[in-house]
């Protein structure tokens, strides 16, 4: 029988769905559950999978399913079925009908010549009949589709500290773990204590997480979920030895980055490991506290990911899940940002990648989405907040009734992607509705142009505009081109570089700031940014990188978040927002249909040398003052330096001078 072929399969998105329900829903606050407060979505129980195949000569052939079956073969039910059939040489039409109340339905064949896999058609029974779906990075050897099981590895303590008679347990860095206690005992009450930080993990009261739920295995117990720590102690156990057991998402490391600065070298290395602790199963928003999918934080993520790590996989897995089954009837996450943020995701995974197989398949949810959107316009024609409705933007004291500028612009963008990848696929009327609808809304953008102020104001209300000065209407209006040269100079010197304005202050916004300042040519100023900003947590001790930070937040207060002493979470995804920021504005790689475009400025550095992913292959590339230097090993690109365009060939090592 050929197990290497077999794989196992299951309704499209039916996977996606059921994995990440179960990953979103293993957060507590303490002892307290705390499940995601929007819709989520259920795989369907009821599927059929259908095969036609011609056999040479008789063959036995094993079949495996998770839910019960039936199997049909030429029309014919298998009776008294025993795991294995034999059929003889000839023309044969098997069908599987599988229900499962308790997870996916998902089948697994295994024969010489007749196995599972994607060339089976399956169905809801709906008389719609797509080609059925594996994921072979996470369901292989003892997975299976609703057991997934990721690689472990095995942390030791750094050094035990002794506090108030206690003992604290330091890993050196943050990690994402279930603990193993070795020969242990536990009295009723036993309890683990974890903090990202020291003063957390001693404040056993106020910490935000802990474990009383303990599996046994000989004369071991293992806490039951995987939590975020640097540093755990312990109530109520004893045991000889304590191991971390993290469980991670095998990635290659397709980028580095290299330069005469060995703070923003610090900075780069913190923030690749601090996105793949938060690269698992799904790119959720922080290993700590949510553990969520949130489509505004896996979008940073999506462009962070094509400058370091490119794991197409669990962009898509994410995509998936995000999104759920159709019709589309809510907000993503209940918000009407983070619903534009899926649909621009979908376009720059599709110029990134290339990937014209999974955007086509999913480009008519990004439709929807467009659709439900434009549904909700108010009486301008604009999009207005209501009360069912998150506007979310960032984290900050912001007035978000109105008409707000910032969705208006997210609008307009994804309208933008929309015609083009219509336009893409074939789709020329939606095309054409969409590109006449983007005229419209460019219009109706003017509405918030303040001539004497010369930016964009923040929103509107009751058709009047609230005269407000905010930076992130204008960051967004410039980085993704909606206003002309002329007016993205007054929004950089009137905003992004008036003190005057209110600062943003997440590293959530930031990412879009610092984009659209490099944008505007100012690298060196970011770099600074990021050394003061991104160096400033390193000063604080962080080993990976926080939800938010404010240099002037001393002492354990800097902490806290939501009220809570301890609620801000010290690794978060969009904490990791130096590997596009260089990787895009300082390597300065960007897709340019089947190839690349290179654009490097050293901003103030003597020199770096740099290697980032491609969708085929990589691209190597060291800056100096003197020269640029760059090789591709498999696709061509263009190097633009000095006012001028270079081929660049594969296989071939580019050398030009730097000007």
């Amino acid at each position: 029988m050929n197990s290497e072929k077999a794989k196992w399969i299951w309704y499209p998105g039916d996977f996606e769905i059921e994995c990440a329900n179960k990953f979103m829903t293993n957060r507590y606050e303490r002892d307290v559950f705390i499940p995601p407060f929007w819709k989520l979505y259920s795989c369907h129980k009821n599927v059929k999978f259908v095969k036609n195949f011609a056999l040479a000569k008789g063959e036995k052939i094993r079949i495996r399913a998770e839910g019960k079956f039936n199997i049909q073969i030429n029309g014919g039910y298998v009776y008294n079925f025993d795991g294995t059939l034999e059929l003889g040489s000839g023309n044969w039409e098997m069908v599987i009908s599988i229900y499962n109340d308790k997870g996916i339905p998902a089948l697994y064949v295994e024969g010489d010549t007749v196995f599972s896999d994607e060339s089976w058609q399956v169905t809801c029974n709906d008389h719609k009949y797509f080609s059925a779906r594996t994921d072979e990075e996470l369901v292989h050897g003892n997975s299976t589709p609703n057991r997934v099981k990721l690689p472990v590895r095995e942390y030791k303590p750094e050094r035990i500290l002794e506090r108030d008679g206690r003992k604290i347990y330091d890993f050196g860095k943050e990690i994402f773990a279930c603990v193993r206690f070795s020969e242990a005992h536990k009295e009723s009450g036993a309890t683990v204590y974890y903090g990202e930080s020291l003063c957390e993990a001693e404040d056993i009261g106020h910490c935000e997480l802990l474990s009383a739920d303990f599996r046994r295995s000989g004369g071991s117990l293992t806490t039951k979920i995987a939590k975020a720590f640097r540093y755990l102690t312990t109530e109520g156990l004893s045991f000889s030895e304590l191991t971390a057991l993290s469980e991670y998402l095998p990635m290659e490391k397709k980028s580095y980055f290299r330069c005469s600065d060995d703070l923003l070298n610090e900075i780069y290395e913190k923030a690749e490991y601090t996105l793949s602790l938060n690269t698992r199963e799904f790119l959720i928003d922080g290993i700590k506290r949510d553990r969520w999918i949130w489509s505004g934080d896996a979008y940073q993520s999506y462009l962070m990911h094509y400058y370091s790590y490119f794991h197409k996989s669990v962009i898509k897995r994410t995509m998936s899940a995000l999104f759920g089954c159709s019709p589309f009837e809510l907000y993503l996450n209940h918000i009407m940002d983070y619903s534009f943020f899926w649909v621009m995701g979908m376009y720059d995974y599709f110029q990134y990648t290339g990937d014209a197989r999974f955007v086509g398949e999913n480009l008519s949810k990004a439709f929807e989405v467009m659709e439900y959107a434009l549904g909700r316009t108010d009486e301008n024609g604009l999009l207005d907040s209501r009360k069912e409705d998150w506007v979310f933007v960032d984290w900050a004291e912001l007035d978000n009734t109105g008409e707000v500028c910032f969705e208006q612009i997210l609008l307009i963008v994804s309208l933008r992607d929309c015609a083009e990848l219509a336009e893409a696929f074939g789709e020329t009327a939606r095309a054409e509705r969409y590109s006449g609808l983007l005229k419209e809304k460019m219009q109706k953008l003017e509405l918030f142009w303040d001539e004497e102020k010369r930016a964009y104001i923040y929103s509107r209300k009751e058709g009047k505009p609230d005269g407000k000065i905010l930076r992130h209407p204008n960051v967004f209006a410039v980085l993704y081109d909606v206003c002309g040269e002329e007016r993205k100079n007054f929004i950089r010197d009137n905003v992004l570089k008036n003190d005057e304005i209110p600062a943003i202050t997440t590293p959530y916004m930031k990412f879009y700031e610092f984009a659209a300042l490099c944008a505007l040519g100012e690298q060196e100023y970011v770099l600074r940014e990021i050394r003061n900003y991104w160096g400033g947590m390193l000063k604080e001790g962080a080993t990976t990188f926080w939800e938010a930070y404010d240099s002037r937040e001393t002492g354990p207060e800097k902490y806290a978040m939501y009220g809570r002493k301890y609620g801000k979470s010290l690794c978060h995804a969009w904490g990791a927002s130096p590997l596009y920021l260089i990787g895009r504005y300082i390597v300065g790689l960007t897709p340019a249909g089947e190839e690349f475009l290179l654009e490097p400025v050293l901003a103030g550095l003597d020199s770096f040398e740099a290697q980032m992913p491609l969708r085929e292959g990589s691209v190597k590339i060291s800056v100096s003052k003197e020269k640029i230097a760059v090789y591709s090993d498999r696709m061509y690109g263009t190097l633009r330096a000095g006012g001028k365009s270079f081929r660049i060939v594969p296989g071939k090592i580019k050398e030009v001078a730097y000007s």
